[in-house]
C-alpha cells in the first residue's frame, strides 16, 4: 500500500513563508536525538513497556536547524516542504494515554478530515458502511437512510441504482465479471411491486 500523502489546507499553506522565492506547501519535523532524552528519563524512572502498550512520549527541545526539501521527490524544481529539526533536551513517558484524549481530540479530528480530503482528491469516497437503526444520524440524510436500509438487507431482493452501496456492489461485480455496471444492475433488478 502506498503511503498516504496528506495535503495542508490552502488557507494554512498561505501562512507558511516562501523559501528563496519558492513556495513552501508543507511542514514536517525530525527529532534525531529523542532516544537520548528518553533514555535519561527511563534511567531515573524505569518504565517497563510491553508490545502493544499504548504510550505517549512528551519531549522538550529546541529547533536546531530548518531545512527545505522538494515536496515531490520527482519534481526538484517544484514546491518545497519545510523540515524543522529539533534537538531534544528532555523527554518523559506517559503511560496513561487516555489522559491526553481531550488534548489531542481536535488534532485527531483535523487529521481525519485531511485523510478524507486526500482520499477524495484521489477519487476515493467513503460510504456510511456501519449505518444502523441506533445511529443518531439525521433522517433527512438520504445517503445515511439508504445505507441503513442496504445494511439491514432491504436491498437483498435486487440492486437499486439510487443506492451507493448497491452501485458499489455492481461496480465490483462488473470488474470481476468483465461486464458493465449497467449489466450487473440489470442482472439483479428490483422486483416490481
Amino acid at each position: 500500500m502506498a503511503k498516504r500523502q496528506l495535503v495542508t489546507p490552502l488557507e494554512l499553506v498561505e501562512r507558511i513563508p516562501d523559501f528563496e522565492g519558492r513556495e513552501v506547501i508543507a511542514v514536517g519535523v525530525e527529532v534525531p536525538g529523542i532516544s537520548g532524552g528518553l533514555n535519561d528519563a527511563l534511567t531515573v524512572e524505569p518504565t517497563v513497556l510491553h508490545i502493544g502498550d499504548p504510550v505517549a512520549v512528551v519531549t522538550i527541545g529546541r529547533v536546531k536547524t530548518v531545512d527545505h526539501e522538494p515536496f515531490d521527490k520527482k519534481d526538484l524544481d517544484g514546491s518545497l516542504r519545510r523540515v524543522q529539526v529539533v534537538a531534544v533536551d528532555e523527554a518523559h513517558v506517559i503511560r496513561d494515554v487516555a489522559s491526553l484524549d481531550a488534548l489531542l481530540a481536535g488534532q485527531r479530528a483535523a487529521i481525519d478530515a485531511a485523510i478524507i480530503a486526500s482520499e477524495e482528491s484521489e477519487g476515493i469516497h467513503r460510504l456510511p458502511m456501519n449505518a444502523d437503526e441506533d445511529d443518531d444520524e439525521d433522517e433527512d440524510d438520504e445517503a445515511a437512510v439508504t445505507a441503513r436500509a442496504h445494511n439491514q438487507g432491504v436491498h437483498a431482493d435486487g440492486l437499486r441504482p439510487e443506492c451507493q452501496l448497491c452501485t458499489l456492489e455492481a461496480e465490483f461485480a462488473a470488474e470481476e465479471n468483465g461486464t458493465s455496471i449497467e449489466e450487473e444492475l440489470a442482472r439483479r433488478p428490483v422486483p416490481a411491486s
